[in-house]
């Protein structure tokens, strides 16, 4: 088996008060909550699973997903993530995810709105293989 093209790693930094991964860009409209997400999240809001899926979720192809009903993620105030410390393991482990790192390009890609692209420590490939296999991803 031949290495990813990214095996020596890849620059990546989340950029303070940004923001940008968490509105709508197209094939990025979904947040998909794993069961280990809701409970988090429920207990950030002091709610039940119940309570916080009825108020904040859908499901979609038999996925819990993140109710989006502005271009925005509901828990984003101006730029800022309000549930950062509970937020969804998506979210945690955006841009490393299997589509994006299908090929250079589609990596690059990203740059158009994720500022966090080629800035940073270099993100070895073990800690990408990691952020993959949080998603069942890779």
């Amino acid at each position: 088996m031949s290495e990813p093209w990214y095996a020596s790693g890849l620059r990546f930094e989340c950029q303070v008060d940004c923001g940008a991964c968490c509105t709508n860009h197209g094939n990025y409209e979904y947040v998909y909550l794993e069961d280990q997400d809701v409970v988090a999240l429920a207990k950030n809001f002091d709610l039940g699973i119940d309570e916080f899926k009825d108020r904040f979720t859908f499901v979609e192809d038999g996925w819990t997903a993140l109710r989006m009903d502005a271009p925005d993620c509901p828990f984003l105030d101006g730029t800022r993530c309000t549930v950062y410390l509970a937020r969804p393991t998506q979210c945690r482990t955006f841009p490393f995810w299997s589509d994006n790192l299908r090929t250079r390009a589609r990596w690059k890609s990203l740059a158009s709105f994720c500022p966090g692209i080629g800035r940073g420590d270099r993100r070895t490939l073990e800690r990408i293989r990691g952020d993959l296999a949080l998603r069942d991803d890779g």
